[in-house]
């Protein structure tokens, strides 16, 4: 065969292989210079690294004060991959942006099978270049592991229903459990097309059968589910960490609630999470602390203090490990201790987006400034394409559906992406409930697998005359004007994209119209170029904003894309926090004057000043109200119980005894160490004024606004109040101690 020969017949796959390599660029490209985009993620792998004894629990630091508020399955893989290549922002990144290319090759695999190899290579483009998609998939979040996952499960259940398979069913929802075991109730939101698609492929076997399938799917799923969850609230409180964010230091309360009801609920950040627990600031059952003890003082558990112990000195069962090559305490590839490489700190400037920038609910939401350019560019596409599939059927019954086509490989996997996509569209339109716009990432799949679906559809009906003929023309038009809306709501960055957008969307319809009102049937090549160059236009918006984090960084915590990149965002910054940057005297001053504490330092919140402080020092830090600051997990004996132990002698707050992150009742651990500690000289540690006036631009108005400075519930500085470290090792000598 000749080199033409091949490409002619190799076409279709080696058009898969260039939407791949793109793919690919846009996750990897300048992924290595990014930096740390979920710092407190990454603090907990590196505890990980430092205690692997710890990563059953998914502890934030590696003496096992605290959880993260996720399951482990994500940082499980990210802790692979840092031990594999060495702790840096990208080999965390790193599974994350494989996932996506992954979940490219997946979308192309599920709709080519029955929709034929053009509308898989569509569908695999579009998800490609999904805002979303991109950002989320070069972020330190696990939700770009938790598309795979369930693109690779839906897979499996669609050939699980065309085989009437019960294993391939298990397998499938047995992903899903996994799937779980990285973000929680978000897994769960295929469970109906999977089961669905099932029951209807087995639709002739008899109802007890397929009632039997069912249950035992259902119990696989419940057992995989929940088997990290009991594995964790089966050993004795006092011998684990506290579960971050469950409010009552259960996982089955982190479920339930904060990744939970609180979702779905009209939530308010409190203590526990979203939507609040009662305050108070009773001891909480498994923080490693035994009420009462000698003269009701609260003292550490014996067996805590010396199991914790053994972990700090390396004695410990799985403590004091490391990767080959790598000393304890250092970073692999680092140059010395303590000196991460890749370290970024443009993450405090990059937007977040999230609950703050949803827009109200309603049918029109993900059409709004907020969402829509992140997903909703060829929503319309997609959902008015669905009418070129549409067959009515004869009767309401199964063989009326059947005689329609819906139980065929196409009109299962048709059915499989709307049960997928519509409650997805659903919920995230009206719900008022606690969520962030990267979530929206969760159903850019089933939106470009049915992208994919309908231009083949339309371009069918097209092609073949009546009155379908004219619904691709209605797509590009409502689609054009769609996307020409979302480019102005920046106009001043889009510039010239607009009328130039604008004029091939004209240009398409009056030549699709043409070519429909001329022929009757649109046959030839013609029609075909045409349409290819009116969908190829309507790309055009969805490609540049995927490129915005590869050219303007990642957007921090909470992953989003877009032109606001290019001017440092707005919402909750990620990247390196300033106080915990290595550069800074504070982390080196705390390493030089620690000597037999369990904690380097005690901090609000792991998601402020602790997770930096981890990563550039490798020292456990104890983040008092986990995550946010919001769980309440010491009383004031109980934390004077530490320090007379001398578990702990620093502390991070404000000169105003405020602090503990929002909706926290840690208030009073924070006033008690204002009125009990000695303030450090912020001379002797560059406290927050030093550090203020060596960022460029600060105060005059043109640094970027940075949320960890003077914003109370992040662990800074309470109103009216600065940045102060306490050291209450004078309290240890006034009691005696």
């Amino acid at each position: 065969m000749t080199l033409n020969e091949i490409v002619v017949k190799y076409r279709m796959e080696i058009l898969l292989g260039a939407i791949l390599l793109l793919s690919g660029f846009l996750n990897f490209w300048n992924l290595w210079n990014t930096g740390f985009s979920n710092t407190c993620y990454a603090a907990a792998v590196r505890s990980m690294l430092e205690n692997p004894g710890m990563a059953l629990f998914n502890s934030f630091d590696a003496a096992g004060f605290v959880t993260i508020d996720k399951p482990p399955v994500g940082l499980w893989v990210q802790s692979l991959s840092a031990a594999l290549l060495g702790f840096s922002g990208w080999s965390l990144e790193l599974p994350q942006a494989l996932a996506g290319v992954g979940s490219v090759a997946l979308v192309y695999a599920i709709v080519s099978r029955p929709f034929g190899k053009p509308a898989g290579l569509v569908s695999a483009f579009a998800l490609a270049v999904t805002p979303i998609f991109v950002a989320v998939s070069r972020n330190g979040t696990m939700d770009g592991q938790l598309i795979f996952v369930l693109l690779l499960a839906l897979w499996v259940a669609l050939k699980a229903s065309r085989e009437q398979s019960l294993p391939l069913l298990l397998l499938s929802v047995f992903l899903i459990g996994i799937g779980f075991n990285i973000k929680m109730i978000q897994a769960f939101i295929i469970v109906p097309a999977v089961l669905v698609i099932y029951l209807l492929g087995i639709r002739d076997t008899p109802r007890k059968k397929q009632v039997l399938h069912l249950g035992l799917a259902l119990l696989v799923l419940a057992v995989v589910s929940l088997s990290w969850a009991v594995a964790v609230d089966l050993v004795p409180a006092s011998e684990r960490p506290y579960i971050g964010g469950s409010g009552d230091n259960t996982v089955l309360g982190l479920i339930v609630n904060y990744n939970g009801l609180h979702r779905l609920e009209n939530g308010q950040m409190g203590p526990g999470g979203p939507g609040g627990f009662p305050p108070g600031n009773g001891i909480r059952p498994g923080n490693g602390i035994r009420p009462g003890g000698p003269q009701g003082a609260g003292f550490p558990d014996e067996q805590l203090n010396r199991t914790a112990d053994r972990r700090m000195n390396g004695d410990a069962p799985g403590y004091g490990m490391a990767p080959p090559g790598q000393e304890r305490g250092q970073f692999p590839g680092a140059g010395s201790p303590g000196t991460p490489p890749g370290m970024s700190l443009a993450g405090d400037a990059r937007g977040g987006g999230g609950m703050d920038n949803s827009g109200a609910p309603g049918l029109f939401r993900l059409f709004g400034e907020g969402l829509g350019g992140q997903i909703s560019w060829l929503l319309p596409f997609a959902l008015i394409g669905l009418l070129a599939w549409w067959r009515r059927p004869a009767t309401l019954t199964l063989k009326g559906l059947e005689e329609a086509g819906l139980f065929s490989d196409r009109g299962l996997t048709l059915l499989a992406m709307g049960l997928w996509l519509l409650p997805g569209l659903a919920y995230f339109s009206f719900t008022t409930g606690f969520w962030h716009t990267y979530y929206l990432a969760t159903i850019a799949p089933p939106l470009a697998a049915l992208v994919g679906i309908a231009a083949v559809g339309m371009y069918d009906a097209y092609r073949s005359g009546g009155t379908r003929g004219w619904i691709l023309i209605a797509a590009v038009a409502v689609t054009g004007l769609t996307g020409t809306l979302f480019l102005n709501y920046d106009a001043a960055w889009s510039g010239h994209l607009i009328p130039v957008f604008l004029a091939g969307v004209i240009v398409s319809i009056i030549l699709l119209a043409t070519l429909r009102i001329r022929q009757g049937t649109a046959t030839g090549n013609l029609p075909k170029i045409v349409t290819c160059a009116a969908i190829a236009i309507l790309f055009i918006g969805p490609a540049v904003w995927a490129c915005t984090p590869l050219v303007y960084g990642n957007s921090g915590i909470l992953p989003v894309a877009g032109p606001h990149l290019d001017r440092g965002g707005a919402g909750m910054g990620g990247g390196f926090n300033r106080i915990g940057d290595s550069a800074t005297p504070l982390s080196t001053y705390l390493v030089s004057h620690k000597t037999t504490e369990t904690w380097l330092v005690g901090v609000p919140s792991a998601n402020s000043e602790g997770a930096g402080l981890m990563i550039s020092t490798g020292e456990p830090v104890m983040s008092l109200g986990g995550f946010s600051g919001s769980d309440e997990i010491l009383t004031v004996s109980s934390l004077r119980g530490l320090i007379d132990a001398g578990r702990i002698r620093y502390f991070l707050g404000s000169s105003t005894g405020v602090g503990g992150g929002m909706g926290s009742g840690n208030g009073g651990l924070f006033t008690w160490i204002n009125e009990s500690c000695a303030a450090v000289p912020a001379a002797d540690w560059g406290g927050a004024t030093a550090l203020q006036d060596s960022i460029p631009g600060f105060g005059n108005g043109t640094a970027p606004a940075f949320p960890a400075y003077n914003l109370p519930g992040r662990g800074m500085a309470g109103p009216g109040g600065q940045d102060t470290l306490y050291d209450c090792a004078g309290y240890r000598r006034q009691t005696g101690a």
